[in-house]
């Protein structure tokens, strides 16, 4: 499973081979863990299900702080847990879902970026790979040129990216210019009206729905801006919002250069679904051989458009250790 802040994805893998996905929609700002146990609980029998045995092992990916063990140390899934109650019931939900709902079946859980990685290292085949995923937020993750992680936590999504003191304000941290404000979905959904995208009222990019918590209606938003990129009217002004991401992008890989030696990127997640993740690594290319040409070497890669969606599920399903 990969629990996101739009949706529980999962896919039921068998030696390797994808059976079965879904992906089912929920609600992040809810503060009664219980609710957030049984989505998951539900989304993983439902794809559970389609296994052709027992189930074995189950491997997982989240936002935010994973311990070693496998515990939602911090996770941004549940921002609205009560600290006192978030101790309790949400920092054992993994073990405790495996240990109740499965049999107590071998589980292993770690960040979502850095599945990311781990994705891109086995989909390439080489290392130094950062990986990126642009879905609510943006996840990423790095492993060295052995294919293995750094061990230490690359959650990047609330780092200073754009220090302009009128950058986008986000309202999952206290700062402006948060990288998730140009690498994930709010990215696209704050450009889609300058995109041209016909959009409701409580679409725009001031309505405060779009400027809560709730990812909701960005999800939904998206599915608009993506449908309007197959409209060949509107399709040259919508790929806009695409070339400024694949700008951001650009800049965004060169800043991490600071500190990782990388010498490949993978893109995925559902920001980056159809034609639009094409433009991205395009623009992203452009930016580092016009103003980092020492970086020009960096590949861009990205799987398929069912990986983009799903892959940090099928990377996640080979971390269990099955004994």
């Amino acid at each position: 499973f990969d629990l996101g802040k739009s949706d529980v994805k999962t896919v039921a893998v068998k030696d390797g081979e994808v059976l079965d996905s879904a992906e089912t929609e929920w609600d992040v700002t809810n503060p009664d863990p219980q609710y957030h146990y049984d989505v998951i609980v539900k989304a993983m029998k439902n794809t559970a299900a389609k296994l052709p045995g027992a189930l074995e092992a189950i491997g997982g990916s989240a936002t935010g702080a994973v311990s070693a063990d496998s515990e939602a140390t911090w996770c941004d899934c549940f921002p609205n847990v009560p600290p006192d109650v978030y101790k309790k019931k949400v920092v054992p939900i993994f073990n405790d879902i495996a240990k109740n709902e499965f049999g107590g079946v071998p589980i292993k859980v770690i960040n979502d970026g850095e599945v990311t990685a781990v994705a891109g290292g086995q989909m390439v085949g080489e290392g130094c790979l950062f990986g990126i995923s642009l879905g609510s937020s943006e996840g990423s993750g790095y492993v060295d040129k052995d294919g293995n992680l750094t061990g230490w936590i690359n959650e990047n999504a609330y780092n200073p990216f754009d220090l302009n003191p009128e950058g986008p304000a986000n309202v999952w941290s206290p700062h402006r210019g948060d990288a998730s404000m140009y690498l994930g979905q709010r990215a696209a959904t704050r450009l889609a009206k300058k995109g041209g995208v016909d959009l409701p009222e409580e679409m725009m990019p001031e309505h405060p729905n779009m400027n809560a918590a709730s990812h909701v209606p960005h999800a939904q938003c998206l599915k608009k801006i993506q449908a309007a990129m197959k409209d060949p009217e509107k399709e040259p002004q919508v790929a806009k919002i695409y070339q400024s991401i694949g700008v951001y992008l650009g800049y965004a890989v060169a800043q991490y250069c600071e500190y990782l030696d990388i010498k490949n990127v993978l893109i995925l997640g559902r920001v980056t679904t159809g034609h639009g993740g094409e433009i991205m690594m395009e623009y992203a290319r452009k930016v580092l051989q016009a103003d980092f040409p020492e970086l020009a070497h960096i590949k861009f890669h990205t799987p398929t458009e069912h990986m983009k969606r799903v892959g940090q599920c099928v990377a996640a399903a080979a971390l269990p250790e099955v004994k």
